[in-house]
């Protein structure tokens, strides 16, 4: 787990560094994949603007109505121009990639996160006196 400022958006880079987003870009890529890999935002954000997030993966039919993490996956924008271009290639050509996509891909990806950090939206923790705790549970 690493922490992150909402206001510093270098500490999300530190927290979640590019070659860690090559990868699991790379990972997301594959047409057979049955996981996404990329980060959960664990908390909102604090008043000092403080979050936890993790590096992580999901199934890819998961998803999360009930709010308690955020997950952002990591792709890069030429993986789906190419799949759509070529579906069912299985070459392994080289992409032919600018060497600043690369570049752009990571900072696209860093400033999604910044902003799902941003709106996130968690459900209160359930505590003492609790209404959700309230009332007969059998027995």
């Amino acid at each position: 787990m690493a922490e992150a400022n909402i206001d510093d958006r270098s500490s999300f880079e530190r927290a979640y560094e590019r070659h860690a987003f090559e990868q699991d870009a790379a990972a997301n890529a594959r047409s057979d994949t049955t996981t996404v890999h990329g980060v959960t935002i664990l908390s909102a954000a604090g008043a000092d603007g403080r979050i936890e997030l993790s590096r992580s993966t999901r199934h890819v039919g998961e998803g999360n109505p009930e709010g308690d993490t955020v997950f952002v996956a990591a792709f890069r924008s030429h993986d789906s121009a190419a799949e759509a271009a070529a579906p069912y290639s299985g070459s392994v050509e080289p992409t032919g990639e600018a060497p600043g996509e690369a570049a752009d891909d990571y900072r696209s990806f860093i400033d999604q996160l910044v902003d799902a950090a941003k709106g996130a939206r968690f459900k209160p923790d359930i505590g003492r006196g609790e209404e959700r705790l309230t009332g007969f549970h059998g027995g």
